[in-house]
């Protein structure tokens, strides 16, 4: 089950649109500085940095999505495996952004997969503008699986913060809390 939701939450990052925005002040930092930030923090597991460049609204909606998988009777195990708490009560104290750090240093503790990510070749290409408040950043990740490289496009969408363009949630991120929430039931 690990290894779904691996690939779901790695999936799920960026992509779904914002909800209506003012137009605010962008500072000097491009969507590529941030996409750039984001995929080095990535890289090198710092998933408190990677947190604090999504989007308040992306970091809300993704514990929402996940809050009946959390706040399930039979979740025990579940939020000490991908949030370090056993209680509910717990659940609810951490903070979005420690949901969102405590989801990514679960899902990248496969050695394998952090190995992965440490080797890639990044290459942001340029961005796309939807409207003043939201862009999608188009990126190259170079790879080697097993001695077979490949290479896969990409798209990190972001939208304007009071901090600067910040992360957006893919809509499978939807797709991860339904499965967790099936697995739950399965049991």
């Amino acid at each position: 089950m690990r290894a779904c939701i691996t690939v779901l939450l790695l999936v799920s990052l960026t992509a779904r649109a914002p909800q209506a925005q003012s137009a605010q002040a962008q500072t000097a930092e491009t969507p590529e500085q941030v996409t750039d930030r984001f995929i080095a923090a990535m890289r090198t597991g710092d998933w408190n940095g990677m947190a604090s460049l999504m989007h308040q609204n992306a970091l809300k909606e993704m514990r929402q999505l996940l809050a009946g998988v959390f706040e399930a009777p039979n979740a025990g195990p579940i939020r000490q495996q991908l949030l370090g708490v056993t209680t509910v009560e717990q659940s609810k104290a951490l903070s979005d952004t420690a949901v969102f750090a405590s989801l990514m240093r679960m899902t990248m503790q496969d050695a394998d997969v952090a190995e992965l990510l440490k080797s890639a070749k990044v290459q942001v290409l340029g961005h796309v503008n939807e409207g003043t408040d939201t862009v999608h950043v188009v990126y190259r990740m170079a790879m080697t699986v097993n001695g077979i490289p490949i290479t896969k496009m990409d798209v990190m969408s972001l939208a304007r913060s009071p901090v600067g363009w910040r992360g957006l949630l893919k809509g499978d991120v939807s797709a991860l809390a339904a499965g967790m929430r099936a697995a739950l039931q399965s049991q």
